[in-house]
């Protein structure tokens, strides 16, 4: 199932609805629950922290997945981050642009868990998570979408595309493919071994496809999300309120349909499915540990 999503959503043709959230007008103005004064390793590092918290205390909650896979692309940053060379400009991309990144998700899932409003592609993920009967693998991939290319457009705006020399770091964030490419073997198997074992018809070590095709579709995602935050650049330089508006919608609309789309597919009583295997493995862990100990 998680390799025939994958494969079915590049096939699919997005049609921008009407109707957006409110959209943040920068990131650095408000409060936010990471901060980057150090070092781009050190960064990279708390977020990682932060995300296995959130990982683990979530247990078997079916939003768990999500972090689950995104501590595995902290992994795979802090490992490149340690290269020298890897990066043009690393205390952008590891430091500024992945805390700010990290934080509009922490954002909007403290916001859904507090029963405040969130952004309709967050709403679309979080509600699936809470009642709906999909597989682990549409938990990420909902979660990616509204990451990707729903908040990653005002990051980027907001922390500018280009330098202070006026060179763009476009070439930094493709650069960034390489490390989710790396992070997705991992990732998925881990999120079949605690969550869903229908997962693992994604792992790429067996089925290269599935691993071709994810990449194939966050690439995609990724470049949509740098064309609108261009997008929302050029409409907050020269443009005004309503031409950035325009963009915010387009931003929401497509970001949402992706989300309809996604969570389309639902297998009536694989909720409890995968909740009776996620407490097993997790049952297992505990056994395991105590049997372990001296």
């Amino acid at each position: 199932m998680g390799a025939l999503t994958l494969s079915g959503v590049l096939c699919a043709t997005v049609v921008a609805p009407a109707g957006a959230a409110p959209a943040p007008s920068s990131v650095p103005a408000r409060q936010r629950s990471l901060t980057c004064d150090g070092p781009a390793l050190d960064c990279v590092r708390d977020a990682k922290r932060v995300l296995a918290r959130l990982r683990d205390g979530l247990g078997c909650d079916h939003r768990a997945p999500f972090p689950s896979i995104y501590t595995h692309l902290q992994q795979s940053l802090e490992d490149t981050v340690r290269r020298p060379g890897s990066f043009d400009e690393p205390q952008w991309l590891a430091g500024s642009l992945n805390t700010g990144f990290l934080n509009l998700y922490l954002d909007a899932y403290r916001a859904d868990d507090a029963g405040r409003p969130v952004p309709r592609a967050w709403r679309i993920a979080f509600d699936a998570a809470r009642t709906g009967d999909v597989n682990a693998g549409q938990d990420v991939l909902l979660g990616a979408n509204a990451h990707i290319q729903r908040d990653m457009p005002y990051v980027l705006a907001a922390l500018g595309l280009t330098r202070a020399d006026g060179t763009s770091r476009k070439r930094d964030y493709d650069r960034f493919q390489a490390v989710v490419d790396r992070a997705y073997g991992p990732a998925v198997r881990e999120v079949a071994r605690r969550y869903d074992p229908l997962v693992s018809l994604a792992d790429d070590r067996w089925n290269p496809i599935a691993g071709y095709t994810a990449h194939g579709l966050f690439s995609l995602w990724r470049q949509r999300a740098w064309s609108y935050a261009e997008q929302l650049a050029e409409a907050e330089a020269a443009g005004g309120p309503a031409a950035r508006a325009r963009v915010v919608d387009a931003i929401e609309a497509n970001a949402a349909q992706w989300a309809t789309l996604l969570a389309v597919v639902e297998v009536p009583g694989y909720r409890t499915l995968r909740d009776t295997y996620c407490q097993a493995q997790r049952e297992g862990v505990t056994a395991g540990e105590v049997a372990a100990a001296p």
